[in-house]
């Protein structure tokens, strides 16, 4: 079978991860499990050593697994709009819990998200260092150091939104500038290539194990190919120049925002969530469960359509950046605060 073997996932559901689906489809698929690379993550609620050892169970669980290939803590702390408590300890508390369960053998490896320099420092005194680092990396947001630094200590460093959904979905540019950049679209048409491969062929040379996602079936097809042709030197240096030539102010939206989003339904079932673009096109970003908070790293004026299952429109709502906090589903919805 061809495919994806690198799987990664998450306990997060309100960040769209669904360990279970996953579950499902590898049992499905019946590719043997040791030929499948399995990577979850801690919420950041079950921070803490005995919330981590605790919640690790519920992932082999639902992955209908008796081991994960990689484990990392999703965020290094918690915050008010993503979680509904306090944690019960810190990121370094989760780190001991990994130890002990890389230890135990039932995680083959561990690491940590959103990682700086400062944070790297102290990863690299524990008693079991990290074996990898994910961070965001694109062409205008190289994270260099960080990817030279692990280069160094032997960390495999694996990106995150290589192909630019930072800029849109949380710094708000109207339209993607890594995929609609000039440069980049030159050298894609050179080779009768998408840019979305050229980008991820440019991240794989220089040495970062890349995540993309994709809905769509024959965009992952295409995200295989990128790796069936080689850049040249020259085109990679004209990729690496672009590092810091976007400040993250162009084209930006006044004010970020991390908008929460509660489904009050009335006994309804779940809501499709939709970001609407600047040309007024839909694109699904999640779905809502009746009761559940859903959490969205965005903009002020950024657009937000909510559809029943029947692909009914329920309401529509502008981010406002005095009010991040929003409810969806009621006949009369409002705004409320935490």
């Amino acid at each position: 079978l061809e495919g994806y073997r690198h799987l990664d996932t998450a306990q997060a559901e309100v960040w769209n991860y669904f360990e279970s689906d996953l579950g499902e489809a590898l049992v499905e698929s019946g590719v043997p499990r040791g030929e499948v690379f399995i990577q979850t993550k801690i919420f950041p609620e079950d921070l803490g050593y005995e919330a981590t050892k605790r919640v690790f169970p519920k992932s082999l669980e639902r992955l209908r697994t008796t081991w994960v290939d990689s484990l990392l803590i999703h965020k290094p702390r918690c915050w008010e709009a993503a979680c509904k408590r306090q944690p019960e300890g810190t990121w370094q508390d989760s780190w001991r819990a990994l130890e002990d369960l890389y230890d135990a053998g039932v995680v083959r490896a561990i690491g940590i998200c959103d990682v700086d320099e400062k944070l790297l420092d102290e990863l690299l005194t524990k008693r079991v260092k990290p074996h990898i680092i994910q961070n965001w990396m694109d062409p205008f947001h190289q994270d260099k150091r960080m990817l030279q630094r692990c280069r160094a200590e032997g960390i495999q460093y694996q990106a995150y939104s290589t192909l630019g959904a930072q800029w849109v979905h949380f710094r708000g540019h109207a339209v993607n500038p890594v995929l609609s950049n000039p440069d980049i679209n030159a050298i894609a048409e050179a080779h009768n290539r998408s840019s979305a491969q050229v980008v991820l062929n440019w991240a794989l040379a220089r040495g970062a194990a890349v995540l993309p996602a994709s809905r769509d079936p024959q965009r992952r097809t295409g995200n295989l190919a990128s790796l069936m042709f080689e850049l040249s030197t020259a085109e990679l240096a004209a990729i690496d120049a672009l590092d810091g030539v976007l400040d993250g102010n162009s084209g930006a939206r006044p004010a970020s925002v991390q908008a929460t989003f509660v489904n009050v339904g009335r006994g309804a079932g779940p809501l499709e969530a939709y970001w609407v673009d600047a040309g007024g096109k839909e694109k699904k970003v999640g779905s809502i469960l009746a009761g559940v908070r859903w959490v969205q790293h965005t903009y002020a004026g950024h657009t937000f359509r909510f559809r029943d299952q029947e692909g009914l429109l329920v309401e529509e709502h502008v981010v406002e950046e005095a009010r991040p906090v929003v409810e969806v589903g009621a006949a009369d919805a409002k705004h409320v605060d935490l």
